[in-house]
């Protein structure tokens, strides 16, 4: 199977798991704000996002060890499907049993400092209806699932190192599918926020287990490679591995600490609304970053093996892809966010237009940076510890002077003003030098093609809505789907015309004519 094919399943597992977990959601999120007090539902999103901070602890390790399996399958060639020579077996059963023993003794000390660090959390809270001995036991099973699950991350690495990327997001699916079921059943039996913590531990587990099943039954052979302890190859993944872990800490003081200070400041009743509106943007971003993700660790091989315009014409298409999904998809969330979190979760939960806007400018920006600095970073370029760091820093700066004067949306308007100085220049900047991209070529393919889908699709979003509020078809439903099918229709539209070319365009259309042949 080809490269563009194992990426193109790969991210329909991604985009197939994304749906199933929003559609879940739909279910459980409700469920939850109805029968779990805004106190405990709070502490369980603060809980749930400091598992980021949790993925901080693996010291970089899991995704360095992923890219040099994948490097070191390149030295047998681009072709994912290449027959590995005997250097790259033993090269890649050493990293392997190497970054397992690694990752082994990390687990321990994670689970030690991430257990320490949260208990120091939890003795500041302010808990009325909540009993902190409650809070601190869900907190000790998390750190215990998740160090587990740092022990045994070396499968993932394993089964996407060696090109077989987007499996773990279908199983990752089941799982999740499964958990969400298992949820909303212990929330609806009077389950709090101790059964959810339970859950959440088991659902990992059952993840990497399921992993380790997949690699038995598809790629037996994987399992008998050579391997021994590597000094030298240990040595070598050290310094990627602290810029990657100092990178990833960076990202975490900007995306991931927002809901810290609306707990210490306005208490956690007021980070279900903020999350809401912070899903709904995150999730777009989400399903926009598929392709870059899903590209990694071919891109690791296509550079091992020297092939530059290879890599180039990826990154430009990923790029596109990423920046329409936003395009459109922001246009449908700033009009019609309202109708969908009032549909979703209730009249009384939506944070505003401003807070909305801030989270679509910010998101929009970061899917840009991984789609550049993520298809850098596969080729072992780690220098983007600083401006991250320095993001997250100013991040931290504004929102504690802004929190105050501004509420809800001076947090969010620090962690776009830290990002707009730092990282949001330097991941378009390095990138670009580093794959010897011209930044004119850049702003030509991809830049004006998302600004074209951004406004097209919002003047004609707003233009639609203006005529269901004025007239009898003014209905949340109704607003709702037709602002979707017509953001849906310019994406189309936007791609067809602006990004595909000629041949990508009569391999779909052959593809549409033999599906309507068959009906």
């Amino acid at each position: 199977m080809s490269a563009s094919r194992r990426i193109t399943l790969a991210v329909a597992f991604s985009w197939l798991s994304r749906a199933v977990t929003i559609l879940a959601n739909l279910f459980l999120l409700p469920i939850l704000f109805r029968f779990m007090g805004k106190e405990a539902l709070g502490l369980w999103f603060l809980l749930g996002n400091s598992q980021a901070f949790l993925g901080l602890l693996d010291m970089g390790i899991a995704p360095t060890l992923m890219r040099h399996i994948a490097l070191a399958k390149g030295k047998s060639g681009a072709d994912p499907g290449v027959e590995l020579t005997e250097e790259s077996k033993q090269q890649i059963g050493d990293l392997v049993v190497t970054g397992r023993i690694i990752l082994q003794w990390l687990a321990v000390a994670l689970f030690f400092i991430a257990w320490a660090s949260g208990y120091g959390l939890i003795g500041q809270l302010e808990l009325k209806d909540v009993s902190p001995q409650t809070v601190f036991w869900a907190w000790t099973l998390m750190c215990l699932g998740y160090a587990v699950g740092v022990w045994v991350s070396y499968l993932d690495c394993w089964l996407a190192g060696i090109g077989y990327v987007g499996w773990n997001s279908l199983i990752m699916t089941v799982v999740s599918l499964l958990t969400i079921l298992t949820s909303l059943g212990a929330v609806l039996l009077g389950g709090g926020l101790l059964m959810l913590a339970v859950i959440s531990v088991v659902s990992g587990l059952s993840q990497r287990f399921a992993i380790l099943g997949f690699i038995r039954w598809r790629t037996p052979e994987v399992l008998s490679l050579p391997g021994k302890w590597n000094a030298e190859l240990a040595k070598a993944m050290v310094k990627p591995s602290l810029y990657c872990w100092l990178t990833s800490l960076g990202m975490f003081l900007i995306l991931k600490t927002d809901q810290y200070f609306i707990a210490l400041v306005s208490g956690t009743q007021a980070i279900p609304s903020y999350n809401a509106a912070y899903q709904l943007v995150s999730n777009l971003r989400n399903i926009a970053i598929s392709f870059t993700l899903a590209s990694s660790t071919f891109l690791s091989q296509m550079w091992q093996a020297g092939e530059l315009n290879k890599i180039n014409r990826l990154v430009i298409r990923n790029c596109n892809l990423g920046l329409i999904i936003m395009g459109c998809g922001v246009s449908f969330l700033l009009v019609a966010g309202k109708e969908v979190t009032d549909l979703w979760l209730g009249e009384d939960v939506f944070i505003g237009y401003q807070v909305l806007l801030t989270f679509c400018i910010m998101f929009t920006f970061e899917v840009q940076n991984v789609c550049l600095m993520y298809s850098a970073r596969a080729t072992e370029n780690e220098e983007y510890a600083l401006p991250s760091l320095g993001a997250g820093v100013l991040n931290i700066i504004f929102t504690m002077i802004l929190i105050k004067p501004l509420g809800l949306w001076g947090v969010a308007m620090g962690t776009l003003l830290g990002q707009m100085l730092t990282i949001n220049w330097y991941a378009v900047y390095k990138p670009l030098l580093r794959l010897k991209l011209y930044f004119i070529d850049y702003i030509e393919q991809v830049l004006l093609v998302w600004l074209s889908s951004l406004i097209f699709s919002l003047l004609t979003s707003l233009m639609i809505k203006y005529y269901l509020l004025t007239s009898q078809y003014n209905n949340p439903w109704i607003i709702v789907i037709t602002t979707a099918t017509n953001c849906g229709l310019i994406f189309c539209i936007t791609l067809w015309s602006m990004v595909l070319s000629k041949e990508q365009k009569d391999k779909i259309s052959r593809r549409i004519k033999q599906f309507f042949r068959m009906i």
